[in-house]
């Protein structure tokens, strides 16, 4: 059965080939600053590795080298056996994908039209080719539109092609940006922070979007702060603290990790019962009438009282 998402490499089992995409020790400084130190990682396709780690720990930093934003002080990024440049758009075209903290979606474009953004880097015609509305441009834009109707299928919006996107709702806005990613014909997507901001349902439906994904042969990486959404998902997890890599293993095995909870989560007993998935009945805090504070005019410098006058506040 076909998809519609085209993967640039068949599926595998990790461990069984050489890792799809390779963090090789990437360190990143800025001046004086570390932020990312001696990060190793390795993906294999049909693959989802999670990333986690307090604000402030380089999870999207580290996503900025592998995807070229940032050249890495040291180390290399090896994606399909091909050592990645500083180039983003180069990155793209070796098949990497990425999503952001902040949607950065064309606001004012329709859906479809977003989606055909992300195919740009997939056709052969130019701007000259566009212009003259060429025949090979028109046979082009015509199988750009079908395969971008495709992805918005796949990814639960083939009804709001049309709709512009600043129209759709939160959830689906964050799906449209996933769909444009797809476009690209990535082999590896990473997806930084893709339920930040949803609700339980919304929630639901990315995670079963991202088994989607990974079972059409992609590998996924996740920036997730949901501790129950990530061990949900991955099969790997890699827990960052302070620009480098405190643990790494299966879910199982960083939950329980000590460290994990110390650093990452916390040592409260509510920490400890969010890191293991349970949901204790939250206290409820008094909320006391706020006081009103008075609000004086402000007094002008050159306003000022003669002396042995009064004020409002002054003594």
């Amino acid at each position: 059965m076909s998809t519609a998402v085209d993967p640039g490499t068949s599926g595998g089992v990790a461990g069984a080939e050489a890792p799809l995409l390779s963090a090789e020790n990437v360190t990143m400084r800025f001046g004086g600053l570390t932020a990312v130190s001696d990060v190793a990682m390795e993906v294999f396709p049909r693959e989802i590795v999670g990333l986690i780690g307090p604000n402030g720990a380089g999870k999207t930093t580290f996503f900025n080298c592998l995807t070229g934003l940032y050249k890495p002080t040291s180390g290399r990024v090896v994606l399909d056996g091909r050592q990645l440049t500083s180039s983003p758009r180069k990155v793209v075209e070796a098949g990497m994908a990425r999503t952001f903290q902040n949607i950065r979606l064309f606001q004012n474009m329709t859906a479809l039209e977003n989606v055909m953004v992300g195919r740009y880097c997939r056709t052969r015609t130019g701007a000259i080719s566009a212009i003259t509305r060429a025949f090979g441009f028109k046979a082009e834009e015509a199988a750009t539109r079908a395969k971008s109707q495709e992805l918005l299928e796949f990814v639960g919006l083939g009804d709001s092609a049309e709709h512009l996107a600043r129209n759709l709702p939160y959830g689906d806005q964050r799906r449209l940006e996933i769909a444009r990613a797809l476009a690209t014909e990535p082999k590896v997507l990473l997806l930084d922070e893709p339920t930040a901001g949803m609700n339980p349902q919304e929630t639901r439906q990315a995670e079963e979007l991202i088994f989607k994904i990974r079972d059409t042969g992609l590998a996924v990486v996740v920036i997730e702060h949901d501790m129950r959404f990530i061990f949900n998902l991955c099969d790997r997890v890699l827990c960052l603290v302070r620009g480098k890599v405190l643990v790494e293993g299966t879910p199982e095995e960083v939950q329980s990790d000590p460290r994990v909870i110390e650093a990452y989560i916390g040592t409260s007993a509510e920490a400890e019962a969010d890191l293991a998935g349970d949901d204790p009945t939250p206290q409820r805090v008094s909320d006391p009438t706020p006081q009103r504070v008075s609000d004086p005019t402000p007094q002008r410098f050159s306003d000022r009282p003669t002396e042995g006058s009064e004020r409002d506040g002054d003594a």
